[in-house]
């Protein structure tokens, strides 16, 4: 159910996007929806069975043959933190400075979630995760409370 609700919540980001012209909540409305679909994709069993897909191709392959060509191991979870941070920077950046890149923070918005569960133990990466993890609970309620399920 969270899958699809977050699925919902990104198509309806990008939609909005597209549709609001307004200054301001033009480019805040698309932007806290798809936030609140990254909260029920990190709340969704998906996204870690996407991050399972990504390790077997094509972050997990290409780590190694990196790690290989370099001559020193990069861990897959070195890939992700890296991945989850620049999410929320990019996120981050279109909050505070310009709202055209809407597009692109909402795409980030998707990796992101995913990205965290498979980030290491640094101390962004956890608390990316707690963030998550926080509002996860939080979309989650109020949906299931809207929806009533």
């Amino acid at each position: 159910m969270f899958f699809f609700l977050a699925v919902v919540m990104f198509g309806g980001a990008y939609w909005l996007d597209k549709k609001m012209q307004m200054r301001f909540w033009g480019g805040m409305v698309p932007l806290l929806v798809g936030l609140a679909g990254s909260m029920l994709l990190y709340r969704s069993p998906a996204s870690v069975t996407i991050l399972g897909w990504l390790n077997n191709w094509p972050i997990g392959p290409l780590a190694s043959w990196v790690g290989g060509l370099v001559g020193e191991p990069l861990p897959v979870s070195v890939v992700y933190g890296v991945l989850c941070i620049g999410g929320a920077i990019v996120t981050g950046f279109d909050l505070y400075k310009d709202h055209k890149y809407n597009p692109v923070a909402i795409t980030a918005l998707v990796l992101t979630p995913i990205a965290a569960h498979g980030a290491g133990n640094g101390w962004l990466p956890q608390f990316i995760d707690m963030i998550h993890s926080w509002g996860a609970g939080a979309v989650a309620t109020a949906v299931g409370g809207t929806i009533g399920s």
